[in-house]
Order: C-alpha cells, then structure tokens, then sequence
C-alpha cells in the first residue's frame, strides 16, 4: 500500500493508509535513506519497502512534502498587521510553498475590515475569514486543506493552537497543551506529529510552528521582485532589465502602480523590504 509517514521514533514509522489508518512499520533493512514525517512510502506486512522521491524538505524540525503554510493573523488582540503579514509571505514564497492567509476573530471586524485584504486577493493569494469561537468559515478552510501537508504559522496569540485544535481528527488536547507542542517545535531534535484533518479529504497538519525566523537577510534584492506575485505580469516590460521597480525610469511596476493596477500600499511594503534587504546584503 501507499502511505505517509506520520511520525518517526524509536526506530519505528508510524504510517497512515489513504484512509488515515496508522500502522506502525519497520523499515526494510536495505533502505538506508533517512526518513522523516511527511515521506510517501510503499509498506506491507509493517515493512516499508520503498520511500518515493520527496519534493522538498523543510529543516527545524524536519519535515518532508510540505506544500501549504497558513498564515494566521487576527483582526485583533493582537492588532492585524499588514507589514507582518507580507513579511511572512515573502519567506513562504521563497520556500517555493503555497500560503495560504487565514484571518482569525472576524467576528471582531468592522464593515471595512475586509477591504484591507482585497489587495491580497488581488494579487492571487486564498484569503479565509474565520472566527474560532463563533465557528465561522471553518468549513471553507477545511476545504483548502485537502491533499495538503499544511504548516501553520504567524505571531502569538492570534489563535493558532484553538484553531488547530479544531481542525485535528478527535482533537483532546488544551490549547495550552497544544501551545506547549507548537513552542516545543523550535527545537531540533523535536518529534514532529502529522495530524489528520477532520473531513480533510486526506489532509495533514504538522504540529510545529512553522517558520520560527522572520530574518529576511538571506534574501537577494534582486530576487524580492519575485516575491510579489502581482508585480510578474508588467516587469517584463519593463525598459532595463534587472529593474529594481525602485527609481529606475521606464518601469512598468511604477505605472502600473501609478494607473490603479497594483496597490500602492503593497508596493510601498515592496520598497521597504527593498532597502532591508539591500542593507543586509552590503
């Protein structure tokens, strides 16, 4: 059968079927790869007989087959922040991840709370609305949760652990225990669970906090151009190549921005970003 690995310790593999049954499993003694949470695997009879090729492999703790990381933020307590939240993007989009933006507390907005996010929409990115406590757009998320080895991430106290405790098949754990796991998650050597998602249509969420440094040092100037999504489709018509979309004459971002095209706002973040990154290059 083809499964996933869902934990690995004490030299067993903890392997869940298609339909989320979990089998502990051996490996096969020829295998000699290391394997981690998250690998697709051919197992029998207990024994994993072969691990497919994985497609990426995130570090701190390690985990294979991530493609989705939600962005969780909240409309308040604590107060939404766009700067954060396209700081986040940028890292998601440098791991060539899909984000996903999930706005918790919704029930705390007001009636222009929601214009704010249209520039992301915009842009292309999957925005959900939901409220925890009220139990609103939950469903919707869930959805986008399918097939999906999702990584939740964003600041402290925007609800990640009540919304991942509402998300997770038989769900029995506090909030602060869950919190505990999350924070536990920034260390190395951390066990790293896969938890099924409730009628998730075979989706998995990793109980670690996802991406624990905002430091965007690693980041060329040249490459954050990228990062902004809605940016593609002008700056190959752009007049200088390499255009940095900052002061150069000619740029098609700028019209582009100057004609309504692309907000004004996500472009001033751009060229904040920019300088940072052009600082921490020198």
């Amino acid at each position: 059968m083809r499964g996933i690995i869902t934990k690995a310790i004490g030299g067993f593999f903890f392997t869940a079927d298609d339909k989320q049954n979990i089998y502990r499993c051996k490996l096969r003694g020829k295998i000699r790869e290391q394997v981690y949470p998250g690998d697709y695997v051919e197992f029998e009879d207990n024994i994993v007989e072969q691990i497919y090729d994985r497609k990426r492999l995130l570090h701190r703790p390690a985990i294979a087959n991530v493609d989705q990381v939600l962005i969780v933020l909240a409309v308040s307590d604590p107060e939404f922040n766009r700067r954060m939240l396209d700081r986040f993007l940028i890292i998601v989009e440098e791991a060539s991840l899909k984000p996903l933006i999930v706005i918790n507390k919704i029930e705390l907005a007001d009636s222009e709370f929601r214009l704010e996010l249209d520039d992301y929409l915009n842009a292309g990115y999957q925005v959900c609305f939901v409220s925890v406590n009220e139990d609103i757009g939950l469903k919707k998320l869930k959805d986008n949760l399918h097939q999906h080895i999702n990584v939740f991430t964003g600041p402290s106290g925007v609800g990640k652990s009540s919304l991942i405790n509402k998300l997770i098949v038989d769900a029995n754990l506090k909030v602060g225990e869950i919190s505990k796991r999350l924070k536990r998650g920034v260390h190395t050597t951390r066990q790293v669970d896969l938890l099924p998602v409730v009628d998730g249509g075979g989706g998995w969420i990793a109980d670690t906090p996802g991406f624990t440094s905002l430091d965007l040092s690693h980041v060329l100037p040249e490459e954050l151009t990228y990062f902004y999504p809605e940016f593609i489709d002008y700056q190959v018509d752009c007049k200088f190549r390499g255009c940095s979309h900052t002061h150069e004459p000619k740029c098609a971002v700028k019209n582009a921005v100057n004609n309504g095209e692309i907000s004004e706002i996500r472009y001033n973040s751009y060229k904040l970003f920019y300088q940072e990154v052009l600082k921490s290059n020198k």
